[in-house]
C-alpha cells in the first residue's frame, strides 16, 4: 500500500502563454502581487508557493482531501486511486493567490480550488469567506456557489528567511468556467464582453449572451437578499473576477467564486415595511450601477458597460425576488408590486435615490467620476427598461 510520497505531483505555473512545468531553474521566479500592478513582484516564488500548497493537500496521507473527493463522488476513496497530482496557478488576486489541484481518482479527474493568503491582514478576509462560503451554501443549498470543504497551513521554506505557513482553504473548482471582463474592440472602438479561455482561445460574448450574464449575475446577488435584515453579498466586483462564466453552444451558466462579506448595508434599523422598502430600493439601484462597473480586461481602467446590460439586470432583479420569496421576506411586497413601485418613480426621485446611495455604499474615485458621467443617462435608460417590463 503506497503512502503520499509515492503519487506523482507535477507543479506547474500557468501563463498567457502557455503552461510552464516547475523545475529548480523556476523556483525563485517571483509571483505577481495581483492584477493593478503587473510589474511589481511578490514576496513569494512560484516553486515554494507551490510547494507549500503541495504540503497542505498531502497532510497526514491526503486525508482532508480523500473526505472531500469521496463527498464529491458519493462513495469512500482510497489513497491508492490517486494516481497523479497537478497542482497549477491560476490567479493572482487583490485579496489572494488561486491554485488548482487535480486529482487522477481512478482516471476520473477531480479539481480543487486553493485559495492562499499571505498576510495577517488577507488571512482574516480568506476566513471569512471560507466561513460566508460554508454558511451559505449549508443553509440554502445555491448551485451556484461553490462547496468549501476545509482549511489549513502550507509550510513555505523560505531559505535564509526561514519557513513560513501560508494560510489557506480548499473549495470546488467549477470545471470549464472562465473569467470574463470587458474588453476595448479595436474596430468599432466598442467595450465588449471577452471570456478568457485559454482551452479553447478567448472570444467575445454575443449581445444576448452578454445579457444573460448580467441576468443570472443580477438574480444571484438578489436571491442572497435578506428583506427582513437588510443582509446582501457586499462588496463584489466583475473587476475582481467574482463571477465565472461557462459558455457551451451557445448557452451561458454563472457561478459567484466568493462571498467577501453577508451584513447589512444600510445603518438604520426598522421594523417598518417602508424602511425595508427603501433599503430594497437602494440595493436595487447599486445593482443597477454596479453591474455596469468593470475594469478594462479586468486591469486596466474603469470602464462601463452599455445600456442594454440594464435589461438583463431588471429581469434578474424580479426574478431573484420571486425565486427567493420565503427566505427571510416576510411582508415583503409581491415582485409584481416592487416593480410597479420601482416603475412609478419620477426622474427626480431616482436622482435622490441615487444621491442616498452615493452615501450608503462604497464607490472608489474612478467609479464616482464615472457615476457622475453616465448617471442621469443610467436613471433615463433605467425607466425605460422598468416600463417596458410591465
Amino acid at each position: 500500500m503506497k503512502d503520499s510520497k509515492q503519487i506523482s505531483v507535477r507543479l506547474i505555473a500557468t501563463t498567457p502563454t502557455g503552461d510552464i512545468p516547475i523545475r529548480a531553474e523556476y523556483t525563485e521566479i517571483s509571483l505577481p502581487v495581483g492584477p493593478q500592478d503587473s510589474s511589481a513582484k511578490s514576496e513569494l516564488s512560484y516553486g515554494l508557493y507551490l510547494e507549500a500548497v503541495h504540503h497542505l493537500l498531502l497532510r497526514n496521507d491526503c486525508e482532508k482531501v480523500l473526505e472531500s473527493i469521496a463527498g464529491r463522488l458519493g462513495r469512500v476513496v482510497k489513497l491508492d486511486e490517486i494516481g497523479f497530482i497537478e497542482i497549477r496557478t491560476e490567479k493572482h488576486g487583490n485579496c489572494y493567490h488561486v491554485a488548482r489541484a487535480d486529482f487522477s481518482i481512478s482516471g476520473e479527474i477531480v479539481s480543487f480550488a486553493v485559495n492562499v493568503a499571505v498576510s495577517d491582514e488577507v488571512r482574516s478576509e480568506l476566513e471569512q469567506d471560507f466561513r460566508l462560503l460554508r454558511k451559505l451554501k449549508s443553509r440554502y443549498g445555491y448551485h451556484f456557489l461553490p462547496q468549501v470543504y476545509f482549511k489549513g497551513a502550507g509550510r513555505y521554506m523560505g531559505g535564509n528567511k526561514g519557513v513560513k505557513w501560508l494560510h489557506m482553504f480548499v473549495a470546488e473548482w467549477f470545471r470549464g468556467y472562465h473569467e470574463f471582463h470587458l474588453h476595448l474592440d479595436q474596430k468599432d472602438r466598442s467595450y465588449r464582453m471577452l471570456m478568457w479561455d485559454l482551452d479553447r482561445s478567448s472570444r467575445y460574448l454575443s449581445q444576448e449572451q452578454c445579457l444573460e450574464v448580467y441576468r443570472q449575475a443580477a438574480r444571484i446577488l438578489t436571491v442572497c437578499y435578506d428583506w427582513s435584515t437588510f443582509k446582501q453579498i457586499y462588496p463584489w466586483q466583475h473587476a475582481a473576477g467574482d463571477f465565472v462564466l461557462k459558455e457551451d453552444g451557445g448557452r451561458v451558466d454563472l457561478r459567484l467564486v466568493t462571498v467577501r462579506d453577508y451584513a447589512a448595508v444600510v445603518d438604520f434599523a426598522t421594523g417598518k415595511k417602508a424602511g425595508k422598502l427603501l433599503a430594497l430600493i437602494l440595493f436595487f439601484l447599486h445593482l443597477t450601477i454596479q453591474m455596469r462597473i468593470d475594469r478594462l480586461d479586468g486591469v486596466g481602467d474603469v470602464v462601463w458597460a452599455e445600456d442594454y446590460c440594464l435589461e438583463g439586470v431588471v429581469s434578474g432583479f424580479l426574478e431573484g425576488l420571486t425565486e427567493g420569496e420565503g427566505r427571510g421576506r416576510r411582508g415583503m411586497p409581491s415582485p409584481l408590486e416592487i416593480h410597479t413601485i420601482l416603475r412609478n418613480f419620477t426622474g427626480d426621485e431616482w436622482l435622490e435615490f441615487l444621491i442616498e446611495l452615493l452615501g450608503t455604499y462604497s464607490f472608489s474615485q474612478e467609479e464616482l467620476s464615472l457615476i457622475r458621467d453616465h448617471g442621469d443617462g443610467h436613471i433615463e435608460r433605467l425607466q425605460q427598461v422598468l416600463t417596458d417590463l410591465g
